[in-house]
């Protein structure tokens, strides 16, 4: 069933609704903890409470928090809880780890929220990637204990910190005027990617031939369009695309076979792969000769600026930060992009340069991400 957010808010009637079909498929520690039973990790120090949403990179925020705060803090119990269980995200990185708890986390209700802090009586709250609690925050306010908001937008209530994920959540903060310390945005996405360049793509698509490879990413349904032009351009006399859909599943749309069904033997120009799975993403950035983002998720784009190809996208499409609009070349259509690679194609060594700044617009990212993360945790042990 899909994940329904408005059963973790106030609506009496979502929660109840979701919490009667979680029984019905027998998930009653879902249902129950939507009501606010949980139970805190065994022990009497005190604990801090991570709460995080119902999407995967929340969850993976969420926990990776977690493990920084127990390397920083080995006196603390912590909690953790989500909206969705992704256990191939969870499992690995607690393996081992002692005083904490996992499981879905309450709604926010108000005699619910008075139910949870009851039980779990934490010092600390942190909101990870996740829509704004007002009766949780509401609490931890009134209660004096620490709250601090992670890539999670203001919310009426004050906080001690917010961690903005974009120039478009600090914007919103500053606003607001709720945080007593906002800190600069970084993108914790940008750790979630594989930084090391990988050819072997290109050697096994080529064969060891001279091919360009190229890479548009966009919706499906623009795919179709995007995929005409490049057949009837000059571009696929030697070369080869990729094409992918972020959230959008991509149809034949021209394609030629999907890589997910590719025997890894060389393929001959002017064919185009359409890109069925995104763990290929990462290869296919280090292996193009260039690439465009017409619409993509912000790992992709990260994995994208990883490889060290010269990655283009639509105008609008970062809100991270100045040093991305300013430095990405932008394409309005796709038109523009064919005219932008037809150039790279000219001009190698343009393209290549190009591929140098993206590589190190994603290192400059990674490196403020760290100094945030740093600042948060030295926050948490001065608690």
């Amino acid at each position: 069933m899909a994940y329904n957010p408005k059963s973790y808010t106030v609506s009496r009637l979502a929660v109840f609704t979701q919490g009667w079909r979680d029984r019905l498929k027998g998930e009653h520690a879902r249902a129950n903890a939507r009501l606010g039973f949980l139970r805190p990790p065994a022990g009497e120090s005190r604990l801090v409470w991570i709460k995080a949403g119902g999407t995967r990179d929340s969850v993976r925020l969420g926990v990776e928090l977690l493990g920084a705060i127990r390397q920083k803090r080995h006196d603390l119990r912590l909690v953790l809880t989500f909206e969705e269980d992704y256990a191939d995200i969870l499992e690995p990185r607690v393996a081992g780890m002692q005083k904490i708890g996992l499981g879905f986390g309450p709604c926010d209700r108000r005699r619910v929220v008075r139910r949870t802090w009851e039980r779990l009586s934490p010092f600390g709250v942190i909101l990870v990637d996740t829509a704004f609690p007002e009766n949780l925050a509401h609490l931890a306010h009134t209660a004096g204990a620490h709250l601090v908001a992670f890539n999670t937008a203001p919310g009426r209530v004050p906080v001690e910190a917010a961690y903005p994920v974009d120039l478009t959540q600090q914007a919103a903060w500053a606003e607001a005027g709720t945080a007593a310390h906002l800190a600069e945005p970084a993108d914790p996405h940008s750790l979630f990617v594989e930084a090391q360049v990988d050819t072997t793509l290109r050697t096994l698509v080529t064969g060891g031939e001279e091919r360009e490879l190229w890479w548009w990413q966009g919706s499906g349904s623009d795919a179709v369009d995007f995929i005409a032009r490049w057949r009837a351009s000059a571009l696929s006399d030697n070369g080869i695309l990729f094409a992918s859909a972020d959230g959008d599943p991509l149809d034949d749309g021209g394609a030629d076979l999907a890589i997910s069904r590719w025997g890894r033997e060389p393929l001959a120009p002017g064919r185009v792969v359409r890109v069925d799975d995104t763990r290929w993403f990462g290869a296919i950035a280090s292996a193009v000769n260039a690439g465009h983002l017409a619409q993509a998720a912000q790992t992709t784009l990260w994995s994208a600026l990883a490889g060290g190809s010269a990655i283009s996208i639509r105008p609008g499409l970062c809100t991270l930060h100045e040093a991305l609009a300013k430095n990405l070349r932008q394409c309005e259509d796709n038109e523009a992009v064919l005219a932008l690679w037809a150039g790279y194609r000219e001009a190698p060594t343009e393209g290549r340069r190009q591929g140098d700044v993206c590589r190190r617009l994603f290192w400059d990212e990674r490196r403020k991400l760290q100094k945030t993360i740093d600042e948060f945790l030295q926050r948490v042990f001065d608690w």
